[in-house]
């Protein structure tokens, strides 16, 4: 029951971030996305493997949010010359 309340609030950000406006919102919902997938591996994978590889999962999956949204706050910063 758990597995499928977590893939539905998965499917829900997938749909959000087709209709975010901006790039920020966008980063929000993939980064609630990365926090359900650990928690589908964590759950899915009941061994110690799959705590592992929940753990390796979010670590990669916030250390590449928040290159991303650095990347983003600088390019926000930057003066574009037409």
């Amino acid at each position: 029951m758990l597995i499928e309340i977590v893939g539905i609030i998965i499917v829900l950000m997938a749909i959000r971030t087709f209709f975010a406006r901006d790039r920020s919102e966008r980063i929000l919902y993939l980064n609630a996305m990365s926090f359900g997938i650990t928690a589908l591996i964590a759950l899915y994978v009941q061994t110690p493997f799959g705590a592992i590889l929940a753990i390796v999962y979010f670590v990669t999956a916030t250390v590449s949010s928040n290159a991303i949204a650095y990347s983003i706050g600088r390019l926000k910063d930057e003066k574009v010359l037409d």
